[in-house]
């Protein structure tokens, strides 16, 4: 069991870049790239906010109803 990081998958969704993100949300460039490359081995939880608030906040003006959460950023993968 593992943790896998989702993120691209939802960048793609809100169609937007990894630079887009990191410039919105606050959060370092390195950091969100790590997260889409699955590097990561630990992260802030300020960053988990300030991520899951970004994408919640461009799925708003993109008019997409969905209520994005960490479930967006993140998941637990049996293996």
């Amino acid at each position: 069991m593992k943790i896998k990081f989702v993120l691209k998958d939802t960048l793609e969704l809100l169609k937007i870049s990894p630079n887009q993100l990191s410039v919105k949300s606050g959060v370092r460039n390195n950091t969100v790239y790590d997260m889409i490359d699955d590097r990561t081995k630990r992260i802030d939880r300020k960053n988990l906010e300030n991520i899951i608030r970004t994408l919640n906040e461009i799925g708003k003006k993109q008019g997409i109803k969905k209520k994005f959460s960490l479930e967006d950023v993140m998941i637990w993968v049996e293996e």
